[in-house]
């Protein structure tokens, strides 16, 4: 019987363009669009300058790739570590039920392996195919594995997920065989890290889907060149990738690997994001919007808040919640409907550090609770990031509101009208009229491009001044 790590590689060695439902096509070029919004925006904060930083001291010579809205160019594995970086650096970007962020890992390499073949030599179809494969590939990771879990157990899921998307998506570019992207797979298998406690205040959790990109860029080369990895990394028993990460024999389910694989559609059910916040706190904060709206809820009339959700919900997102920096802030539950409650939205004006120790958002992010529902746990997994939330007011009365479903997940998608709307939203603070229209255009037609040489550049832009750490410190 074929492995199911050479059946996913036979996958994207074959896909074509043709064989996709052009719904799925569609939502594929929201999804990215979505992703380029989110990169172009982080592309001056401060993780961002140090990633930028430390690339050009090691590229100076500049590179082959495109560096999005800096106007610099980089060695395709730095500039996936630079863009991917970007793409998860403010928690706008999407994700999914299966812990996977697609365009932080995809993007990156897909179009750092355009430019290293050659932005001319590569169109929009081979492009656009090469990600939908990735986009196809990453969740079945998740789901084999049940992100929720490795959470809990402590791993960055979406980090230990994304390499092999992301050699996926490169591989077709640099037009890999069956065998080659086998073997890709190995090799990325072996580079996947991610640890959770990056979100307590470091910046470093910027970059860890970054660096899956990376490394799946350089397991899609190395592959090409002919070296081997491991092989069936998934199925392998001793020193395998299910059995390492679950560190048992069997909580892992292989056949979600390859169920429905170009029948079923997993782009489908990529979430993209409407607030800058942790996605597994999203109905909660959703809920407390509604309640905002039907019962005109205002923080003053608050006295506690208790929320149910799943226990990876609630290990992920709830602690007690102290001031050490913005991705801290944006990763607690607390925090998010604080900030929902006093301010009325959690986006990226909200978000930002002059608000991560406001003593009114501390204090009221420090009432809410966060308990364990088992009957929640109990449902399909679809239903596992929604939450029940339980508004104490000062005035003696309760009010309840239960979310399932957040906007923007795939259950309750944004419109095409939204998704652009955002996308300008994020690209308007730094970036002409016409770059913005320029970059939809393409994005909307992209399997008519004839060649990538025209959305490299107008994504790459012009070089910018470099700004000191403390300078950008009011954009961050």
């Amino acid at each position: 019987m074929t492995s199911h790590t050479r059946q996913i590689a036979e996958f994207a060695a074959n896909l074509k363009l043709a064989d996709v439902p052009v719904e799925v096509i569609a939502r594929a070029k929201g999804i990215v669009l979505d992703g380029l919004g989110c990169g172009l925006f982080a592309a001056d904060m401060k993780w961002t300058q140090i990633v930028a930083r430390v690339v050009g001291r090691l590229d100076r010579g500049g590179g082959a790739a495109s560096v999005w809205g800096r106007g610099e160019m980089a060695s395709p594995v730095h500039a996936a570590l630079v863009n991917g970086t970007m793409v998860q650096g403010y928690e706008i970007d999407d994700a999914n039920q299966a812990c996977f962020h697609a365009c932080a890992v995809v993007l990156p390499a897909a179009f750092a392996a355009a430019e290293y073949v050659g932005a001319d030599k590569v169109d929009g179809e081979k492009l656009l195919t090469a990600i939908i494969a990735g986009f196809e590939v990453g969740p079945r990771v998740g789901l084999c594995l049940n992100g929720d879990q490795m959470i809990v157990k402590g791993w960055h899921a979406p980090g230990i997920f994304g390499s092999f998307p992301a050699a996926l998506s490169a591989g077709i570019i640099l037009g890999l065989d069956s065998d080659q992207l086998f073997h890709a797979l190995g090799i990325a298998g072996t580079q996947a890290s991610g640890l959770m406690a990056a979100q307590f205040g470091s910046m470093v959790k910027r970059m860890q889907c970054a660096r899956n990109a990376q490394s799946g860029l350089y397991a899609a080369l190395l592959a090409a060149d002919g070296l081997t990895g491991i092989a069936d990394v998934f199925e392998q028993e001793y020193g395998g990738f299910c059995t390492t990460y679950t560190q048992t024999k069997d909580e892992f389910d292989l056949t979600q690997l390859t169920d429905g694989l170009g029948t079923h559609w997993e782009t489908m059910r990529i979430d993209l994001k409407r607030h800058a916040a942790l996605g597994t706190n999203f109905a909660s904060i959703d809920a407390i919007e509604g309640l905002m709206n039907e019962k005109s809820l205002k923080a003053a009339d608050v006295d506690e808040i208790i929320v149910r959700a799943t226990q990876a919900a609630v290990s992920h997102g709830a602690w007690t919640y102290v001031p050490t920096g913005l991705t801290s802030a944006q990763m607690n539950l607390g925090f998010g409907i604080a900030m929902q409650l006093i301010e009325g939205q959690v986006f990226v004006d909200q978000m930002v550090e002059k608000n991560i120790a406001r003593p009114d958002l501390v204090e009221l992010a420090n009432r809410v609770k966060a308990v364990r529902d088992p009957e929640r746990e109990q449902k399909p997994p679809q239903y596992h990031r929604g939450a029940s939330v339980e508004v104490k007011l000062k005035n003696g009365e309760t009010l309840h509101k239960t979310v399932d479903f957040f906007v923007g997940s795939h259950h309750r998608p944004m419109t095409e009208a939204q998704v652009v709307a955002k996308f300008r939203n994020l690209t308007s603070r730094t970036m002409s009229p016409e770059r913005i229209a320029k970059i939809e255009e393409i994005v909307w037609n992209l399997e008519r491009a004839p060649e990538m040489t025209t959305l490299s550049k107008v994504l790459r832009g012009e070089t910018r001044p470099r700004v000191s750490l403390s300078e950008n410190a009011s954009t961050s």
